[in-house]
């Protein structure tokens, strides 16, 4: 069934990978963004929400929130960690408001991280695992808080992403080093590295649109995550460069500050739910994930 999508975030890398498969689907999207003169085919771009109080003002029957500030744009100060949440949060309850008010729309789909679950050594986490409480943690617990309070006017499902890779995002800041033979582990790179293909990222929303899977938290990552360590391997063996020459967690630390806790610890995430609903990953593992990548950029 064609659904009328607003798109939050349809302008960064995971946004622009969706739009052509939710039009290929059939659907009508409407792209909210602060860009003036996004270069955007097909879709209708908006830079501010309907505003309204009858039931029509609202056309869409299906939200995708994907917006938020870069976390790696500048160091965390406290001024950027509030803005940050505002990016996140201050938008979702505009959304959550709307939603409630529109009373048409179906399903609420709003992205969250696995940084949810703070820094964490070997346990296993599906989407049962419990909250960590650094910044990152605490920053997403604040936003799914804030999305599931639609949940009392519609579905919500609040995806937990992993490192998306694709032709932008993390694997193109990681590239340079590694195509020079210069890359290598972050720290002792026995942390865990939970990621998704952005093939495999799209398609799990497209399943979410279109009702094939439904839960409140659903763990938006591969079914088979690695240690950093062996995540560098794969990508220099890929690249036929070595990959043994390690970042030290202190160099990062003063390269990055605070936010370099997001690369210097991990948390080893499945996808439990997607799973269970039928999902059916293109990508689980990473040399597959990576040769598909990299031979798409030759």
């Amino acid at each position: 069934m064609s659904e009328h999508i607003l798109l939050t975030g349809g302008t960064g890398f995971v946004g622009r990978s969706l739009i052509p498969k939710l039009l290929l689907g059939g659907h009508t999207v409407t792209v909210l963004t602060r860009q003036q003169k996004p270069d955007l085919k097909e879709v209708k771009v908006i830079h501010r929400l309907p505003q309204g109080t009858k039931a029509d003002y609202w056309p869409y029957t299906v939200v995708v929130n994907l917006a938020g500030e870069n976390l790696f744009t500048k160091r965390w100060s406290t001024k950027q960690k509030q803005t940050i949440r505002d990016s996140r949060i201050a938008l979702t309850e505009n959304l959550v408001d709307n939603i409630h008010k529109s009373q048409c729309v179906k399903r609420f789909i709003s992205a969250s991280a696995i940084g949810y679950y703070g820094a964490r050594d070997d346990e296993t986490l599906n989407e049962q695992g419990k909250a960590g409480s650094d910044f990152a943690a605490t920053l997403c617990k604040d936003w799914e808080a804030a999305a599931q309070k639609a949940s009392v006017s519609t579905d919500v499902i609040c995806l937990r992403l992993g490192v998306v890779l694709g032709s932008g995002g993390a694997l193109e800041n990681l590239l340079p080093p590694f195509r020079l033979g210069i890359g290598g582990p972050i720290g002792h790179g026995k942390q865990w590295f939970s990621w998704i293909h952005i093939d495999d990222l799209t398609n799990l929303i497209m399943a979410c649109v279109e009702g094939q899977i439904s839960a409140p938290v659903v763990n938006a990552t591969a079914p088979q995550p690695v240690q950093n360590r062996d995540f560098a391997k794969a990508l220099g063996h890929c690249l036929k460069r070595p990959a043994i020459l390690p970042m030290p967690a202190l160099a990062m630390k003063l390269l990055l500050g605070e936010v370099s806790s997001l690369l210097t610890t991990g948390q080893r995430v499945i996808p439990e739910v997607a799973q269970a609903q039928g999902f059916s990953f293109r990508y689980p593992d990473i040399d597959s994930a990576l040769t598909d990548l990299l031979e798409k950029r030759k």
